[in-house]
């Protein structure tokens, strides 16, 4: 799929006003109704649209630092949550792709709830209930890039990192 339907696809799906991508990520309508509707949009058959998302997801790579500082925090014996405001596909594919179900101990994403959250709130609620009893905000890191979010999870008892690229990510962690 060349860049003449990816560039169409971006602005109807994750524009910041894009009401289809707002219902995607809260799990109001899956990827499959996604590829429908792009499909009357493109004149692309839903099946190839469909298979288009599920190969650039299959393709997608991570932050490496913060997935350095993962695998790390894991070998040295923690408990791990991905916390992710995202869409079904995540679950669908990304998450077998990258064996992501091997590094983390719990995996929430917003697609999961069916309803459009005002914050990841519930989400990290719904880790910690995964994770056991003994989690919780006070003994917890977040690293999210959206500021309102860490602000939210210090506000929570929980201690939080902005990240913003993995350099000053490194250069917080050897500060």
């Amino acid at each position: 799929m060349g860049p003449q339907y990816t560039d169409r696809i971006a602005q109807f799906v994750f524009s910041r006003d894009s009401e289809i991508g707002r219902r995607w990520m809260g799990g109001l309508i899956s990827s499959h109704e996604v590829s429908k509707r792009l499909s009357d949009c493109l004149g692309l058959s839903a099946d190839e649209i469909h298979s288009a998302l599920a190969r650039g997801c299959s393709r997608t790579s991570f932050n490496q630092s913060v997935w350095n500082f993962a695998r790390t925090q894991r070998a040295d014996g923690g408990k791990l949550a991905l916390v992710t405001g995202d869409v079904d596909i995540v679950g669908e594919v990304i998450v077998p792709s990258h064996g992501l179900d091997r590094e983390f101990d719990s995996i929430v994403s917003s697609s999961d709830f069916g309803v459009e959250l005002p914050s990841k709130q519930p989400l990290w609620d719904a880790a910690f209930d995964a994770l056991g009893p003994e989690f919780g905000y006070a003994n917890s890191l977040l690293i999210e890039d959206t500021r309102r979010e860490v602000e939210l999870f210090r506000d929570l008892s929980g201690a939080a990192y902005q990240y913003r690229n993995d350099q000053e990510f490194d250069d917080w962690l050897n500060s």
